[in-house]
């Protein structure tokens, strides 16, 4: 693993000049939803309140990082979209 870290400067990019982003996000929100989904599971088959509250907090958090992985992206996009055209006076909303 190590070694995987150090070298990452040459096998990183060819990496991902092969994999597209579209592909990786999709693998990325399918992987909050099952963490989600397991965690939802949880929540309602255990009985005891500590082990409710850690499936609640992973849920959270799993939502937390979905939105921070598909949605915040989209939504920086369309602001930067609007931020141009307000710089070049055109502007409707």
């Amino acid at each position: 693993m190590y070694n995987d870290f150090e070298t990452r400067e040459g096998w990183q990019p060819i990496v991902q000049s092969v994999i597209s982003a579209r592909d990786v996000l999709l693998k990325v929100v399918n992987r909050y939803e099952q963490i989600y989904r397991q965690a939802s599971v949880r929540l309602l088959t255990f009985s005891e309140e500590a082990s409710q509250l850690g499936a609640l907090n992973t849920m959270l958090k799993a939502n937390a990082m979905l939105f921070e992985s598909a949605v915040l992206p989209d939504l920086m996009n369309r602001l930067k979209a609007l931020e141009d055209k307000t710089k070049h006076g055109v502007f409707v909303p």
